[in-house]
């Protein structure tokens, strides 16, 4: 059960855990739940250890899952979901993340 290949949603190849690791769960890659930027592509943050997700204005919002996965590893959620913000990541906001 080894690393499976992934292309995010913006071209990066990159390898990320087997299917079988996050069944049941809540994943960005294998089991998104169903918030607003869902549909948004993903792009991987090698940085950050972070997986984000572009809105149509281009700006990279922490994917909810990812979050809350690393919540659930001990993370401070404070801390992981900073990002330099267009406000289209906050559920109130989703109309306004639309294409313009």
């Amino acid at each position: 059960m080894g690393l499976e290949k992934y292309t995010s949603g913006t071209g990066q190849a990159i390898l990320v855990h087997n299917r079988s690791k996050c069944k049941g769960e809540y994943c960005v890659i294998h089991n998104p739940s169903n918030h607003h930027m869902k549909s948004w592509p993903t792009h991987w943050r090698g940085d950050r250890g972070l997986m984000e997700r572009i809105c149509p204005h281009g700006v990279g919002h922490p994917d909810p899952d990812d979050i809350a996965f690393k919540v659930r590893m001990g993370a401070d959620q404070l801390y992981e979901a900073a990002h330099g913000c267009d406000g289209c990541c906050l559920e109130e906001n989703k109309e306004n993340a639309k294409e313009d």
